[in-house]
């Protein structure tokens, strides 16, 4: 009779080591589904598979078992990522409240002096939605401010960021328009209206005209003139919907004059330290008889800096706007928005 010693072991016998292939399924099954319950076991059925295929010459299946720790481990990584980003957006709010916190009170444009009043006047509420992915996820609102630069009885023209019409732009990455979702005008009147994206600003620059009614192409622009330029001390102040608190004032001075960009295409940048925050975005900047000098762009990050805050020139934005290569279309025809 033929034996067989530890050192020599029938190789008829030898076979993979079912902890090891169950591992290796399970990490599998981790992929398209819970990753984050199957990736862990599938890891520790690997890991003592390993253990015992090192100590029975009959069990064979040691790649399979590190494939399956490996498999399993990034299930539960990318998982946990997968959650991080999925939870946060579904918590956020589906609409927008349009409550009594953010209409201003009845009153509040008799009491206001005529240039502030002419501003708070010309500052459009937007709120927009934007389609969440994957798909299923619905939608998610935000809001941003806006500034009438023209209407007539059949539309209106309002200025604002890019960043608040179309919510993918990025100014290091200058894309295509990506618009998905809707947009929606607060006037200071009560009365709202469906927005659409006009144009955009060359060359990445976080500027965009949104456009309601059917003839916006014919909307003249109130100060086509361009303005007079503010200095360095003078008082301004900014109008827009900070936090959802619609037609806010705030005042300030202008603390700096930048430039941005590269050439041909320079940006005069206007830094104040009028209180700026989330939802100032796309208002306007004004001097104090109401001359708009400036759209609100951005502002350091609180916990950083207090004050800083930046206005796109409203002279640069006339420039680029008249520069415009084609003019929009008339009527119900297809909008023209420039490429980036």
């Amino acid at each position: 009779m033929k034996t067989h010693s530890p050192e020599h072991p029938d190789l008829s016998r030898v076979r993979l080591h079912p902890l090891a292939v169950t591992a290796f399924v399970l990490s599998l099954i981790g992929i398209p589904l819970l990753g984050l319950i199957t990736g862990p076991i599938a890891a520790i059925l690997a890991a003592v598979a390993l253990s015992r295929i090192g100590g029975d010459p009959l069990f064979r299946g040691k790649g399979l078992a590190v494939a399956a720790v490996a498999v399993g481990f990034a299930d539960t990584v990318l998982w946990v990522l997968l959650i991080g980003l999925i939870v946060p957006v579904v918590n956020l709010p589906t609409s927008y409240p349009m409550d009594k916190h953010t209409v201003p009170s009845p009153n509040l444009m008799e009491q206001a002096p005529l240039p502030i009043r002419h501003a708070l006047e010309s500052n459009v509420f937007l709120v927009g939605t934007k389609d969440r992915w994957p798909s299923f996820l619905g939608a998610e609102s935000y809001s941003g401010s806006g500034v009438i630069l023209g209407y007539t009885d059949k539309g209106c023209l309002i200025l604002t960021n890019r960043h608040v019409a179309d919510p993918s732009f990025s100014p290091i990455a200058s894309l295509p328009v990506r618009r998905s979702g809707t947009i929606t005008a607060y006037f200071w009147d009560g009365s709202s209206e469906k927005a659409r994206l006009w144009w955009t600003a060359p060359d990445g620059t976080d500027l965009a005209v949104l456009a309601t009614g059917t003839d916006s192409g014919s909307v003249p622009l109130f100060d086509a003139a361009p303005p007079k330029s503010p200095m360095v001390g003078d008082k301004v102040f900014a109008v827009g919907n900070p936090h959802g608190l619609g037609w806010s004032y705030t005042e300030g001075a202008i603390s700096g004059i930048r430039e941005m960009g590269k050439e041909p295409r320079r940006l005069r940048l206007y830094q104040t330290q009028a209180p700026i925050n989330e939802g100032n975005s796309g208002g306007g900047l004004y001097t104090t008889d109401g001359t708009l000098v400036g759209i609100v762009a951005w502002t350091k990050e609180k916990s950083r800096a207090e004050g800083i805050s930046f206005a796109i020139a409203y002279e640069d934005f006339l420039r680029m706007y008249k520069e415009r290569s084609r003019p929009p279309s008339h009527g119900g025809g297809r909008d023209r928005v420039s490429e980036n």
